[in-house]
């Protein structure tokens, strides 16, 4: 079967809610769409002349990606020829300044003549389920670039003039199911941003990372609990998806702030018992994401 979408998102293999946020599975079989890693946007080739998706994630604001949302406007010719452009040779002996000026100079004309002819595949784009991934809790700036998709739909709420379409992982089947709760609370950590919390130790709190690639396994967990400390924004969303209650735990990026389903937040050296009763449980939240997401599809096809 032919390719009839290119899905632009990160492939980490290790990470559930990467695995999850992947809009296309929940609607077309794997062999209708290429999947690419946003993180290596210039590795891996795809046809330039299908609908492109951009999503889901913290793409936007990252300081790690950089602008991804300008990147995945080029066609795929211009991308390789601008890697071309970023490997160029780095020079190494002073004594080949020379030889290696001229290279430059002639290497950068070639590089921008070729990007003003190549020909360009003209093909819709769409943004879904991206949001904010700063270092800061201020209002977040988007890029001028979200203007020139066909459709955006971002999971940031109310910082922007776009629609609200959360992340699509909220259309997983394991999050219809029903749990049994068996523990009142637990600790749901990044595997990069762990909890260094003063109370560590000295509760007997069942403590998880969100790595691995058992979606139902991880969703099924934090059903388990009555209440969910956490500083991962999947472990967050899919715990108030599941009508638990959520505390946010040392907030590291401003994509906890703009969730509309909002959880409690609180600093890392305060005790989580202080917060409990701030807490609350959003009823409606799984039908109202799922709802965003299905609209937004409609666009897309």
């Amino acid at each position: 079967m032919s390719i009839k979408y290119v899905l632009a998102h990160r492939k980490d293999p290790n990470n559930v809610g990467d695995i999850a946020a992947d809009p296309l599975q929940y609607f077309l079989s794997p062999d209708q769409y290429q999947t690419i890693d946003v993180a290596h946007p210039w590795q891996e080739d795809y046809p330039g002349d299908v609908p492109l998706v951009v999503g889901g994630g913290g793409l936007i604001g990252n300081d790690f990606m950089g602008n991804v949302v300008a990147n995945y406007l080029l066609s795929p010719d211009e991308m390789q020829l601008k890697q071309l452009s970023e490997v160029r040779w780095k020079l190494i002996s002073e004594h080949n300044w020379g030889t290696h000026r001229n290279f430059k100079n002639k290497y950068s004309e070639l590089i921008e003549e070729s990007l003003t002819n190549v020909v360009k595949y003209a093909s819709s784009k769409y943004a879904w389920g991206i949001g904010h991934n700063g270092s800061t809790a201020a209002v977040p700036e988007y890029p001028e670039e979200l203007n020139q998709y066909s459709a955006v739909g971002l999971r940031d709420w109310a910082t922007h003039s776009h629609s609200w379409v959360p992340c699509a992982s909220c259309l997983h089947p394991a999050l219809r199911k029903n749990y049994k709760i068996k523990n009142p609370v637990i600790w749901f950590e990044h595997k990069k941003q762990l909890i260094k919390d003063r109370s560590f130790g000295t509760e007997p709190i069942p403590r998880f990372v969100n790595s691995g690639a058992n979606i139902e396994q991880t969703i099924e967990l934090l059903g388990s609990a009555e209440t969910v400390l956490t500083n991962s924004y999947h472990g967050a969303y899919w715990a108030t998806l599941l009508r638990r209650r959520v505390i946010v735990v040392g907030a590291w990026s401003s994509k906890f702030h703009h969730m509309k389903h909002a959880p409690v937040q609180m600093p890392a050296e305060q005790n989580w018992k202080d917060v409990l009763d701030q807490t609350q449980i959003y009823p409606h939240a799984l039908d109202e994401c799922a709802d965003a997401n299905h609209a937004f599809w409609k666009r897309v096809k």
